[in-house]
């Protein structure tokens, strides 16, 4: 049904290429009257039995949700029509049952965009230096900007000193599916909390698309619109979608479609804190399954900093003191910060990166105080207590405060006296409460401000380092710094150890319309690494998790490690591909640069590629590439990073059709299939099963005889074993490739191998099909003085007892050279007649070729008739034969010299090839039975350009 909505699709909009099954109608450029056209087609399509609403289209805007909709629709028709059956939707991977005996939850994931700082590993980097991003104006300049050098003459220029975000203006439109003209007037807060979204979701190691239709919810901190005053200033018309604050947050949900809240929050510089905030309490009321929470700022009005500036709240010396005595002020800054949060005994039964976790958390108002602007201790005071019983610990166990602090005289006194009534309560003079503020770095960033604090603090706990306090040369006379156990971090120090308990920090945010924010946090784990390193920061992996399918009984253990793998890139353009690869050799440089620990490359390369499977959305342009170890791994990587004059990559594809050959028993060999035996455990269930038939039946173990072991006489040179040999191989193989999500959608068998196809077209049990091997193999064996074709008359009645079902998926007979009839049972009478009769191969792929095979996949041991296959492909119209041969994959070749036993690197290479042939894999599938870990790796590089207005 999906498949006949996406040739639908394909004639309705004029596509090349059949669409991806999950990419919106609209998103491709359907109009309404192409939606009209799509509805009145299905209607005649489905004359008589179903009339499609006018709103279908609309209502469920993509393949794959139109075709759910319609399979449940037909399949209610009443008693007389045949139901239709679509596969379930994939359900996302969940852990045990979590206990809901806390109401602690984790962060799993985080990303940023600050001044100075692309990423996570560059802003620890300028935290760990100490450095100031303050600068006079933008320093990439951007003459359309008013907080740029090219417009600070004739200006006061202490309101134009900030810390601004590099290249504000650049934003991958493409990759978001948004036109360049709507992007142009899009506010640069949407483009950078979609980006950054999606890169604190690679970071949790969560595959974004596979969140749609999630009950996920986002809570983004998020003020006035300063770009709308750029576009009114320009006397352009302004965009109300592109600029509005709920807008920023619904266009994440609808990007990623996500059925959670999205809630945009605008409490001034407490909003991204509050966020937290309001993320938190969501998961704990069970209100949603996984928080988006965050905030984001563009320093872009020139009204805007001129008010700041008059009303006394800039810095006229341009920079950020707090708790200094010459603290006149605050600079502005800006950027993204977002936190992906999870209920914590979920993030550890999923074995999540979990970076550290929050305790509890509170928001208040300040209620009737001096002034709506003038902040108010006992307020603060009350908001720091909440949110310390919630966390179940008292101020005094707590080692750091990621402190508001704007650089007011009497602001920073007021909060260092309300911190220190709550946090000095019972604590040791000589163990006093550290202090900063990473203002002193990069300046307010306001409705941000609260997640920059957090993303701060959370990587200093990590490390266990407390990154230097900037600016802080004489103490604020204000603050009565004996009286209170504070202390200025004034220089890099090792964070508090303590035996008996985790790191803990909390984090304040007050905002300038009474709002206050507080947020207690605990570390997780031990630290990340060497102290003071980016490399640390990412060097920290999950908990060790199970990898299971359902094929692969969990009981049944593997005698042999994978030694081949492979990991999957992908992009939404060959340039993306590349710079993704480019990435991953410097990913390889700094993580691997030496020689690995002994017995752990393999583990973490593993760790590296399961990682890149499960936990990274995977798009047209893709490359798979296959490795043993490191060197292989580099090699593999190394000429796709290569810059290329002219593209020499194939256009990708979008695979959607899938057969399967079934070889006859000519390619067998001794040894066949031991490899893949000892290390897939679905392989293993799969023979196991057929090995236990063949004893009870012959008194020999198959397995024994297969694999040439032990004292079995027979070998494979007899029909009698080659045939339930090949059988058997074939039925395992057909299920690893269903363990990794490859399901055919027609079969074609030849000889012996045609009783295996039958078997995966749900002709017949395994049990049964083994049975129709052996007697088909006894039968056909070449006696002395017996004419072959006589001795195959008793076939038909050695098969009465079996039970034989019409095919479930198309069979290409080798009888009749078509397609089997649905109605038609291949039943013992046509088994006989099978073993006798057979069409030209040409006249079956030419049968094959009409279902439109995407892919074809060789089932079976040594690769010998894919290329018979590939040589009688039909041509097309245009007599390019080769342009319409769909790959042709080998999922056993025959090992070189032939050698007894294969590693398995046949099948991982033709999985690589599948996938770069655009289908979708169950990459689990590829770990089934191991113990893997989320590790930190290169996210999407995303291809910018330049919008603005």
């Amino acid at each position: 049904l999906a498949t006949f909505l996406q040739k639908e699709l394909q004639a309705v909009m004029r596509l090349p290429t059949l669409p991806a099954p999950s990419v919106g109608f609209f998103d491709l450029g359907m109009d309404s009257l192409m939606a009209v056209e799509l509805r009145n087609r299905l209607n005649r399509a489905f004359a008589g039995e179903h009339v499609v609403s006018n709103t279908a289209v609309f209502d469920y805007p993509d393949v794959t949700k139109l075709a759910r909709h319609l399979a449940g629709e037909l399949g209610q028709l009443g008693a007389g029509s045949a139901a239709v059956s679509v596969p379930a939707p994939i359900a996302r991977e969940r852990g045990p049952a979590a206990s809901r005996d806390t109401d602690d939850v984790a962060i799993v994931g985080m990303a940023c965009r600050f001044p100075g700082a692309k990423d996570l590993a560059a802003y620890w980097r300028l935290l760990e230096s100490g450095t100031d991003a303050v600068t006079d104006g933008r320093p990439d300049g951007d003459p359309s900007s008013p907080t740029s050098n090219g417009e600070a003459e004739g200006e006061d220029a202490a309101y134009l000193r900030g810390a601004y975000v590099h290249g504000i203006e650049w934003f991958d439109s493409r990759f978001f599916r948004i036109a360049p003209i709507e992007a142009r007037m899009m506010d640069p807060r949407q483009r950078m909390m979609l980006e950054t979204t999606w890169q604190a979701l690679e970071d949790a190691g969560i595959d974004p698309e596979s969140l749609r239709g999630s009950l996920t919810g986002v809570y983004g901190g998020i003020g006035g619109s300063e770009y709308r005053d750029l576009i009114e200033a320009r006397g352009q018309a302004d965009s109300y979608l592109g600029t509005t604050a709920s807008v920023t947050v619904g266009r994440i949900a609808f990007v990623l479609g996500l059925e959670g809240p999205a809630m945009p929050i605008d409490m001034a510089c407490a909003s991204s804190l509050a966020a937290v905030h309001q993320a938190v309490a969501a998961l704990q009321r069970g209100e949603v399954e996984l928080a988006l929470a965050g905030g984001v700022h563009a320093v872009l009005s020139a009204s805007v900093s001129r008010f700041m500036m008059e009303f006394g709240m800039l810095s006229r010396s341009g920079r950020c003191r707090p708790f200094d005595a010459a603290a006149d002020g605050y600079v502005r800054g800006e950027g993204c910060g977002m936190l992906v949060l999870k209920r914590l005994p979920e993030a550890e039964a999923d074995g999540d990166r979990i970076w550290g976790v929050v305790k509890g958390s509170a928001v208040n108002q300040n209620g009737a105080s001096a002034g709506l602007t003038v902040p108010n201790g006992p307020a603060q005071e009350r908001v720091m207590e909440a949110a310390l019983a919630r966390a179940g610990f008292e101020g005094a166990e707590v080692d750091y405060l990621e402190a508001h602090a704007v650089g007011s005289q009497l602001g920073d006194a007021i909060e260092v006296r309300a911190v220190g009534s709550v946090y000095g309560r019972g604590r040791d003079r000589d163990r006093p409460l550290l202090m900063g503020t990473v203002k002193s770095n990069i300046g307010h960033l306001e409705s941000a401000a609260g997640v920059a604090a957090l993303i701060k603090t959370v990587l200093a706990m990590k490390q266990g380092v407390v990154p230097r306090h900037l600016h802080f040369e004489s103490p604020n006379p204000e603050i009565d710094w004996q009286g209170l156990p504070v202390r200025v971090a004034a220089d890099k120090t090792d964070w508090p150890l303590h035996a008996d308990r985790p790191r803990r920090a909390a984090v304040s945010a007050f905002g300038i319309s009474g709002t206050n924010a507080h947020v207690v946090l605990e570390g997780y784990g031990g630290s990340a690494g060497e102290a003071g390193t980016a490399a640390g920061l990412a060097s920290f992996a999950g908990a060790a998790r199970s990898v299971t399918v359902a094929d692969a009984p969990a009981d049944k253990e593997v005698a042999g490690e994978r030694t081949v793998r492979f990991l999957p890139l992908s992009g939404k353009s060959d340039s993306a591909l590349r710079d993704l690869a480019e990435q991953y050799l410097a990913w390889l440089a700094e993580h691997a640069s030496g020689p690995l620990p002994k017995g752990t490359e393999a583990s973490f390369l593993a760790d590296m590629a399961w990682t890149a499977s499960v936990g990274r959305s995977h798009f047209p342009h893709r490359a798979g590439v296959v490795f043993r170890d490191l060197q292989t791994l580099r090699d593999g990587l190394t000429p796709l990073a290569e810059p290329r004059d002219a593209p020499d990559r194939p256009e990708p594809q979008s695979a959607a059709r899938v057969a399967f050959l079934y070889g006859g028993d000519e390619g067998n060999w001794v040894g066949m299939g031991a490899g893949l035996y000892d290390s897939e455990p679905v392989m293993r269930a799969v023979l196991d099963r057929c090995d236990a038939v063949v004893l009870a039946e012959r008194g020999t173990s198959l397995l024994d005889v297969m694999f040439g072991r032990g004292e079995a006489n027979d070998d494979l040179s007899d029909p009698a074993w080659a045939q339930p040999a090949v059988y058997a191989l074939a039925c395992a193989l057909a299920s690893l490739w269903s363990s990794v999500g490859i399901r055919p959608n027609a079969v074609l068998g030849d000889g012996a191998g045609e009783v295996a196809a039958a078997q995966a077209a749900g002709v017949f049990t395994l049990e049964d099909g083994l049975r129709v091997a052996l007697a088909r193999g006894t039968l056909t064996a070449v006696l002395p003085g017996v004419d072959p074709d006589k001795s195959l008359n008793g076939l038909e009645a050695a098969l009465t007892d079996l039970s034989f079902q019409p095919p479930s998926v198309t069979l290409v007979s080798s009888v009749t050279g078509l397609a089997a009839e649905p109605g038609s049972p291949l039943d013992g009478a046509y088994w006989r007649r099978q073993a006798r009769e057979t069409t030209a191969l040409g006249a079956r792929v030419a049968a094959l070729a009409e279902l439109g095979a995407d892919v074809v996949v060789e089932i079976g041991p040594g690769g010998l008739l894919g290329p018979q296959v590939r040589r009688v492909w039909p041509e097309g119209p245009d007599g390019a034969g080769v342009a319409r041969t769909p790959p042709v994959l080998a999922s056993l070749p025959q090992p070189p010299g032939n050698e007894p036993a294969e590693s398995g690197s046949g099948f991982v290479e033709a999985a690589a090839h599948a996938y770069e042939a655009g289908l979708m894999l169950s990459f689990n599938g590829l770990f089934a039975g191991e113990s893997r870990r989320r590790v930190s790796l290169p996210g999407y590089p995303f291809q910018r350009r330049r919008h603005w207005i």
